[in-house]
């Protein structure tokens, strides 16, 4: 049996119908933002008890008034001094402060307490407090600006008390709490703490705390949420809610690009939010890097440059790395132009970075870039018709030659590894000419810095160059229809040094304006640089020497030579005798091809003996070089015979052959016209 059913049924009847004058207001303070409450589930995490003996504080939450008794102050029936007294009291942790107090209906009892007799007690905060008297009910207090809130009972009489039963109990109790010190987030590392403009997978992580408990954290970028924790509310401490730090990747590239605000936020039991924002600058955008410049130059030219162009996006370019023929790499601020030098192909290679980094600092690099570049030799090729004389006086020579600087492979414990061969020197045989040299004003394009930019300029200068070797030749030959001809040369650099084992081209084109060139033969030089080759019969033609120059040198074309062949016209008369008055018939064709689409033009010429006249033009000659013509002689004496000679001579146009002539066709012509048949 409880202890609240052993009390006289008189007290019970007389705390029935008692003025609860306890009742101070029945709700929550208008100020409060967090309510602790205490036994409502059975659970009593606030108040904390202090007895002395003979006035006990029994604690059997939850607390039913006619079951059990919640958080009681009893008194045993022992004697007690004067002063001593027992509590139940709620301590407020920093920050938060008790604003109010309540005990719903049906939640307190008060029985032989301040009656006047022995003991005395009631609720007591910071600056306040309230009695109680014999009563069941209810009670509130407010408002209240206090770090503790209980209720004790105490010996008021002197020198002692004795009493069989007095008692303060409460059951259910509800504080009402106002925080003092808001909610704290902390985002010690990684994307919070980053600078600058950031890529890739980084770890956003954040944790917080306040007086009441953070009930829920949360994270956006860009106003998109991105990662959140909560927790559920505990009324019955003062810490009501305990939310998990967040720590979760976050995939930048998800979120775009370009600058963008980073959210933290939560807030906690007593319903205070707190948020950070700063701006992070996002850029996922790969970097590009393209390369232009020269491709094939001559050694004299100087320096070369290779342009390298970096693309990037909101971030910018960092630089550019550039490498040449594999040496290490240098930087460069994009644009950037990469020197090249020294005789030989060479590769150069780039990579751009942009400003954006991942966790690890790493940038962000373009895909390589490669560019190749041939420095070569100037040649110089010669062609003619006639013999190369002695002129050049070609020999063995050694000659001292400079080796660059490179990168080379080998292989070093099974393995293959890069090392830096150093510059140095060697001496080589070379057959070395002496060909003829003259001041000359040269054209030539430099490479100059205007306005902060290279650019190219054209300027002219004076300088010694190499003449053609001394060749026995004339840039002309004429030879028969369908005969061959033969044409020599010499191939060397820029410095007299003959090219020996090199392939040369015979290129050919129909000399009718059109330079069509086509190859004609293929030769390979002598030790000497020179060489020969044969012709087959052809029309006119335009002649040229090419060399496509090797991994050292440089392509050149020589001088044009032209060969003249004149055409070949063929001619025949069907009747050799006709009488006067009569017809003859001529049919003739061109011979060796090439006729242009427009035709060819052939005179038709008459004579006796040595006088001659033309008579007409046969103009479009074309398909296969086919014609006709008829010639009427005039009237004449019957008696009279006289002979007379035809001829079909080409004429200059299109038609790629000089000016040529049939042999001559003799018709006899006499008699009367009644006994002679005309041709038809």
């Amino acid at each position: 049996m409880s202890r609240l059913a052993r009390r006289p049924t008189s007290r019970l009847a007389a705390a029935a119908s008692a003025v609860v004058l306890l009742m101070l207001i029945a709700s929550a303070p208008a100020r409060a933002n967090e309510t602790v409450w205490t036994c409502l589930n059975g659970v009593n995490d606030v108040f904390v008890h202090a007895a002395v003996f003979g006035i006990n504080t029994p604690s059997t939450c939850p607390g039913d008034l006619y079951g059990t008794d919640g958080l009681a102050i009893e008194t045993s029936g022992n004697t007690v001094a004067v002063g001593q007294r027992a509590t139940w009291q709620a301590n407020a942790p920093a920050g938060l402060m008790i604003v109010g107090a309540q005990i719903p209906a049906g939640q307190m009892q008060s029985d032989g307490i301040n009656d006047g007799t022995q003991y005395g007690g009631g609720f007591y905060w910071a600056g306040g407090g309230a009695p109680t008297q014999d009563a069941e009910g209810s009670a509130g207090f407010a408002p209240l600006w206090t770090s503790y809130f209980g209720w004790q009972v105490i010996c008021g009489h002197s020198p002692t008390c004795v009493s069989n039963y007095n008692a303060l109990d409460v059951a259910d109790i509800a504080l009402y709490v106002q925080e003092t010190a808001g909610p704290t987030l902390v985002a010690p590392d990684s994307l919070w703490q980053s600078s600058g403009w950031i890529r890739g997978d980084w770890n956003l992580h954040f944790y917080g705390d306040s007086p009441s408990g953070l009930c829920n954290l949360s994270a956006s970028i860009n106003n998109a949420s991105v990662a959140s924790s909560g927790s559920t509310q505990d009324t019955s401490t003062w810490h009501q809610c305990s939310a998990p730090a967040i720590s979760q990747t976050i995939h930048t590239w998800q979120d775009g690009n370009g600058a963008m605000p980073l959210t933290i936020a939560a807030s906690d039991a007593a319903g205070i939010p707190v948020g950070y924002t700063k701006t992070i600058y996002i850029d996922n955008a790969q970097p590009t890097v393209s390369l232009s410049g020269p491709t094939d130059v001559p050694v004299t030219a100087g320096t070369q440059y290779v342009t390298a162009t970096a693309t990037a996006g909101p971030s910018g370019v960092d630089g550019i790395a550039c490498s040449v023929d594999n040496a290490r790499s240098q930087w460069y601020v994009s644009p950037a132009e990469v020197p090249v030098s020294g005789v030989g192909d060479h590769q150069v290679q780039c990579q751009a970075a942009n400003n954006a980094v991942d966790p690890a600092g790493n940038h962000a690099w373009s895909t390589p870039a490669t560019w190749s570049l041939k420095i070569g030799d100037p040649t110089e090729s010669a062609i003619t018709f006639g013999h190369i004389v002695n002129a050049l006086r070609c020999k063995r020579v050694k000659e001292r030659i400079k080796v660059p600087a490179r990168w080379v492979t080998v292989r070093r414990h099974h393995k293959r590894v890069k090392v830096r061969r150093p510059a140095h020197t060697k001496i080589i045989k070379v057959t070395k000419c002496h060909p003829r040299t003259k001041v000359e004003r040269v054209t030539v394009r430099v490479r100059v810095r205007r306005h902060g930019k290279n650019v190219w300029v054209t300027r002219r200068k004076r300088e010694r160059v190499v003449l053609l070797p001394h060749l026995a030749n004339s840039p002309k030959l004429r030879v028969g229809h369908g005969k061959t001809a033969t044409v020599r040369g010499w191939l060397g650099n820029y410095l007299g040094v003959a090219l020996a084992g090199q392939p040369v081209t015979i290129l050919t084109a129909p000399n009718n304006g059109l330079d069509q060139f086509t190859p004609a033969a293929a030769v390979t030089t002598a030790a000497d640089g020179t060489w020969t080759a044969t012709l087959p019969p052809g029309p006119s033609r335009l002649i040229e020497a090419a060399y496509n120059g090797g991994t050292t040198t440089e392509p050149s074309v020589s001088a044009q030579i032209a060969l003249t062949v004149p055409a070949k016209v063929l001619l025949r008369v069907v009747d050799q005798r006709v009488a006067w008055g009569g017809t003859i018939r001529l049919v003739g064709q061109l011979q060796g091809g090439y006729i242009p689409p427009v035709g060819a033009l052939v005179a038709l010429r008459m004579g006796e003996g040595s006088n001659h006249t033309d008579y007409g033009v046969k103009q479009r000659v074309g398909g296969n070089g086919r014609f006709t013509s008829t010639y009427t002689f005039g009237e004449g004496l019957a008696s009279i015979h006289r002979t007379y000679w035809f001829q079909a001579i080409s004429l200059v146009s299109n038609y790629p052959f000089a000016p040529g002539q049939s042999r001559r066709l003799t018709v006899l012509v006499g008699g009367h016209p009644t006994t002679t048949v005309a041709a038809q």
